[in-house]
C-alpha cells in the first residue's frame, strides 16, 4: 500500500504527543513523539485522512484542524459515545468519560473477549473494567507524578527527586522514601485491579498501559499484560 493510501493518528496527552502513520495492516511498531504539532505537518503529505484524539488541548485541536485544511486531509475528531463498535460505555453522561479511556477499553476489547481491567498509568492513574462488551465502571487516581506533587506541597518537611524508581525497594533517605511509596502506590492500584476481578471472575486479564507501566514490579504475573500504545491502537480500530 501507497504512503499516500496511510492514516495518520495522532494522540495528545497531557505530557506529549504520539503519532503514528498507518495502513490497514499496521503493527503500530513506528510511533513517534512530540512537544509541538509543527514537528508533525511532514507526516500530512503522506496521509489521506488524520484521526486526533486528545484529553483536551483545544487550542491544539483547533492547529490540527487548521492543518488539515491547509493540506486538504479529511479528519476526524474522536470522542467517546454512548456505543462504539458494539461496546457500552458505562457512564450516563458518556461524553464526560475522558476519550483516552475509551480508545483503550475499545483496544483491549479487540485483545481479549475476557473480563478485563484496562489500566492506564500516566498523569492519572485511570482503571476500567470490561465484561463483555459492557463498560462497567472505573477508577481515577493521581499517578505517580501528581502523588509526589502532593507530598511536597502539603507536608513539610518532606522533599523528593524528580525519578521515578525502577524497582520498588525501601528508602534510607526522604527523596528515595517518597520515591518507593509513590511506587508502592500505583502498584497497589493494579493490584486491585486484580483483586477486584479475581473474586467475580475466574479467567480474567489486566492490560497495562502508560508511561508508568515501566517500574511495575508484576511482569511475571501471568494475568496481567502490557501494552505501550492502547490509546493508538484504539484509534486504529476507527479506520
Amino acid at each position: 500500500m501507497s504512503e499516500a493510501s496511510k492514516s495518520l493518528l495522532i494522540d495528545i496527552g497531557n505530557t506529549q504527543i504520539k503519532y503514528v502513520l498507518v495502513d490497514n495492516t499496521s503493527d503500530l511498531i513506528d510511533v513517534r513523539y512530540c512537544k509541538h504539532i509543527d514537528e508533525l505537518i511532514s507526516y500530512f503529505s503522506l496521509a489521506y485522512q488524520v484521526l486526533i484524539s486528545s484529553v483536551g488541548h483545544n487550542s491544539l485541536i483547533s492547529d490540527l484542524k487548521c492543518l488539515c485544511k491547509r493540506f486538504n486531509k479529511p479528519y476526524k475528531i474522536i470522542n467517546t459515545e454512548a456505543n462504539t463498535l458494539g461496546i457500552h460505555c458505562a457512564y450516563e453522561k458518556y461524553q464526560t468519560l475522558g476519550v483516552d479511556r475509551w480508545l483503550a477499553i475499545l483496544a483491549a476489547r479487540e485483545i481479549t473477549q475476557l473480563p478485563v481491567a484496562v489500566l492506564d498509568l500516566g498523569t492519572a492513574n485511570t482503571c476500567d473494567i470490561v465484561v463483555d462488551n459492557k463498560h462497567l465502571g472505573g477508577w481515577i487516581a493521581p499517578g505517580f507524578s501528581l502523588m509526589r506533587e502532593s507530598l511536597l506541597c502539603n507536608t513539610q518537611k518532606v522533599f523528593a527527586d524528580t525519578k521515578m524508581p525502577n524497582i520498588l525497594d525501601m528508602g534510607e533517605t526522604t527523596e528515595n522514601c517518597v520515591s518507593y511509596g509513590c511506587l508502592a502506590s500505583q502498584t497497589g492500584f493494579v493490584m486491585m485491579a486484580e483483586q477486584y476481578l479475581n473474586t467475580q471472575y475466574k479467567n480474567y486479564l489486566i492490560l497495562v498501559t502508560g508511561g508508568g507501566q515501566h517500574s511495575l514490579g508484576l511482569k511475571n504475573n501471568k494475568k496481567i499484560m502490557f501494552f505501550p500504545n492502547l490509546v493508538l491502537r484504539g484509534l486504529f480500530r476507527l479506520i
